[in-house]
């Protein structure tokens, strides 16, 4: 993957898309299911398939895998995160390099104020 196309990649993560890799991040591996009914108790209105389509994406473009394993004698899929701790700061880094170039000292200013509420617990 040339240099431009894995920035991009890294950059072009949707909301779902965040979401379920929070979701893994959490619980470190699980099936489509336990994903979907984690999300619907959180008030998220999402169809399972929608799910599946991005479970599918996310898998494509190599920020989790799925595997088959056995359990009570039955094969389940489960997904697993694959991003690992470099490529997490290198997530983080781009982004917030994104902002800087577009807002300037203020878009730094404005992230360490958000880091702080949560911090502090005022935000998620």
């Amino acid at each position: 993957m040339s240099n431009f196309k894995k920035e991009l990649s890294l950059l072009m993560i949707g909301p779902l898309e965040a979401e379920v890799i929070g979701v893994l991040y959490r619980f470190g591996s699980a099936p489509a299911t336990k994903i979907w009914e984690y999300l619907v108790s959180k008030g998220k209105k999402i169809s399972y398939t929608t799910l599946l389509t991005v479970l599918n994406r996310l898998c494509t473009r190599g920020f989790i895998r799925k595997k088959e394993v056995t359990e009570n004698n039955s094969k389940l899929v489960v997904y697993e995160l694959t991003i690992d701790d470099k490529l997490k700061r290198e997530i983080i880094e781009k982004h917030i390099h994104v902002i800087i170039r577009m807002f300037g000292r203020d878009g730094l200013e404005l992230i360490k104020d958000i880091v702080n509420k949560v911090e502090k617990g005022n935000l998620e």
